[in-house]
């Protein structure tokens, strides 16, 4: 049965409008000079809007929960990137849309456009839920049990605009697989759902604490089978883990895996396990059950690409992108294409390719035909094409070590190869490189004491099972591209029957680094110079990225009040009383050091709550509205534990938490440097 692009009213929307108004009114606070350049990056972040390497342009990240792009959403994108930014879209490995160079005096109009189609940037960036991601047939392969980009989607929608969710220590990427094969690569996410059958049931398997980047990790097993209703509460057990025990402080070790690493896996398991059974049961947002498929068998390709059986005697038509990049031409293109063939729906890839799904079989020697006039390929075999995949590197990225895209077209240029390649331009793997068969991130290195391009190289890694490459050798960028043919060479010729991983190891590293001998010296004047560059390699910038986002301690606390006064209700609704008092509670408590921020008086979280209010009362003794909302609050909570009646109590909290907001929407606002003295001391 063919399945349409959901839309239910009763499911949070990806867009909004009120997102819009958000965003103005934090770029209009920016510009009049009111919020520093610190408080405004962690304002826009959420929005997707992105600081660039370049000067007074951003970087625009459209978020596409689960890879799905209704085909009316081309046409929007085409429109966007032509008229806004400037260069290709990219297709990224996160199944996301990114356009360059937008000038930020005309982000909002861009923001205007895509919301007004449905289309958002919301959470695409920033300490949040990142992009919801599936396997590269989500929708259309014939093994699958569910549609893993629907349960993307509808997950997205879960969890978007929560406020527990907006200030988290760090980013987190969740992924979806629709069987056992695990397509969507679980081992490498923050929090990942494989389809499973279990007497009789079809749910999911969940993992948790996987991450690549300079310390990359597998991710363990926590839940060994959940069914779809529950998907939303495991989201949540999850977020509530980081918020309670990631590093706020030091940023480089406050994403899942650390704290994994902190308290071993066992442990980790046990608080998951033990976090989700407080959690289940609570009220969610709206979940719409499932469409379930019957598997059948099909090949299984590392990089589907080609033509392909879909459901209901429907083919997939999967586009090779070379590294992702489409003009905005091709996406008006393949608008044209998908609508003359019936098409509503295509799927972006990890692997940046996009597919056209469920097109009739009459039709497709007719869209192959259109999508190889626009230059792009459609490969009879996914032999006949090279399997690179890239970050930006340099070209644009703030934190970039080198211009990896660049030299990925140059590995891309050389044709198509039995084994993969993979480029970072720094080592935090945007382009994947740890789980490639070759994979290479960017670092600087002198030589005769000038300061160099290089890649260390990775060798054998794999994103299904979570197997990281080896460590390689590190050579000059400039040479590269030489010791990657070399090494799929000594691959080629001497690997057959072997994984990349075996021969490897069977080599070991006195075996790799005699297949390179030789590049070494080569060139010597050449390089330090990077591909794609013209002048002299500057060395690592010393730029910060915006890839863990300042905080703004005041949204924080807003975002823990709210959340706090949300779960009141949740409790309440759920018949847990004495917990739902506990929360009104942690409300109040937020409220009041928010107030007390913004007064130039902030309270640490370890300090007690009697002590906040202490402080507060001091503090604020000439406030007298201030003031009357905490005392009636706390006068409320007295009346609803001697009478078991909440409802009064409820509305004081919120009325606190209000007043909060108003002195926050004034015009002063408590200022970033306050953040060390909202958090308290390190652990």
């Amino acid at each position: 049965m063919r399945e349409a692009t959901p839309t239910n009213p009763a499911i949070e929307p990806l867009a909004r409008l009120g997102d819009l108004g958000e965003y103005r009114s934090g770029l209009d606070r920016h510009l009049s000079g009111e919020w520093d350049d610190e408080r405004w990056t962690a304002w826009r972040v959420r929005f997707g809007v992105y600081g660039q390497r370049q000067p007074g342009v951003q970087m625009v990240r459209i978020k596409i929960p689960g890879g799905i792009v209704p085909t009316p959403w081309l046409k929007v994108l085409a429109r966007v990137n032509r008229v806004y930014a400037q260069g290709d879209a990219h297709l990224t490995t996160r199944q996301d849309v990114q356009i360059y160079h937008v000038k930020l005096a005309e982000t909002a109009a861009l923001l205007e456009e895509l919301y007004s189609a449905g289309i958002t940037t919301r959470e695409a960036c920033g300490n949040t839920i990142r992009n919801m991601n599936a396997c590269a047939l989500a929708g259309s392969c014939p093994r699958e049990l569910v549609d893993a980009g629907l349960v993307a989607e509808q997950l997205a929608r879960s969890w978007i605009r929560h406020p527990l969710v907006q200030h988290m220590p760090r980013k987190v990427k969740i992924a979806v697989s629709g069987c056992a094969t695990d397509c969507g690569a679980s081992a490498i996410h923050d929090l990942a759902f494989i389809a499973v059958e279990q007497g009789g049931r079809q749910g999911f398997r969940v993992l948790a604490g996987g991450g690549l980047g300079s310390a990359p990790m597998a991710a363990v097993e926590v839940l060994p089978f959940v069914v779809e209703e529950q998907l939303p509460a495991v989201v949540e057990t999850l977020a509530r883990l980081h918020q309670r025990y990631s590093d706020r402080r030091n940023r480089n070790a406050a994403r899942i895996k650390f704290v994994v690493k902190r308290f071993g896996a066992e442990k980790f398991v046990a608080l998951f396990q033990e976090e989700f059974a407080r959690l289940s049961g609570l009220a969610q947002r709206p979940w719409r059950p499932l469409a379930r498929r019957r598997p059948g068998e099909a090949a299984v390709a590392r990089t589907p690409v080609g033509v392909l059986p879909g459901h209901d005697g429907l083919a997939t038509v999967v586009v090779y992108v070379p590294l992702g990049l489409l003009s905005s031409d091709q996406l008006d293109g393949l608008y044209r294409i998908a609508v003359r063939a019936g098409v509503t729906q295509l799927r972006t890839t990890r692997d940046q390719n996009i597919a056209l799904l469920n097109v009739p079989t009459g039709e497709v020697e007719a869209v192959v035909a259109a999508v190889r006039a626009l230059k792009l390929e459609v490969p009879d075999h996914a032999a006949d094409v090279p399997e690179v995949i890239s970050c930006p590197g340099t070209t644009t990225c703030r934190i970039g070590i080198t211009n990896a895209q660049s030299f990925a077209r140059e590995i891309e240029a050389k044709g198509a190869a039995a084994t993969s390649v993979h480029v970072s331009g720094c080592q935090n793997s945007c382009g994947l490189h740890h789980v490639a068969d070759f994979g290479l991130h960017g670092m600087a290195k002198k030589i005769d004491g000038r300061s160099a391009p290089h890649y260390q190289i990775h060798i054998g890694g794999d994103a299904r099972t979570g197997s990281i490459g080896l460590t390689g050798p590190l050579v000059p960028a400039r040479l590269a591209d030489r010791a990657i043919a070399l090494l799929r060479q000594g691959y080629e010729a001497g690997g057959a029957g072997e994984s990349v991983r075996a021969w490897a190891e069977r080599l070991g590293k006195v075996g790799i680094a005699a297949l390179l001998a030789g590049i070494e010296g080569a060139d010597a004047d050449g390089l330090f110079v990077d591909w794609g560059d013209a002048d002299a390699f500057a060395g690592a910038p010393q730029t910060r990225g915006e890839c863990a986002a300042p905080f703004a301690a005041d949204d924080l606390l807003a975002d823990l009040a709210d959340d706090a006064l949300i779960n009141l209700d949740r409790y309440q609704a759920a018949g847990r009383w004495a917990e739902a008092l506990a929360a009104g509670e942690a409300a109040v408590v937020a409220a009041a050091r928010r107030l007390l921020a913004q007064s130039g008086h902030p309270v640490d979280e370890t300090v007690p709550a009697e002590a906040v209010f202490a402080t507060y009362r001091n503090a604020l003794s000439g406030d007298a509205d201030a003031l009357d909302a905490l005392e009636t609050t706390l006068g409320e909570r007295g009346a609803a534990l001697s009478t078991g009646h909440i409802e009064s109590y409820r509305e004081a909290v919120a009325w606190l938490i209000d007043t909060s907001r108003e002195r926050a929407e004034g015009p002063k606002v408590a200022a970033m440097g306050s953040l060390d003295a909202i958090l308290g001391a390190a652990e």
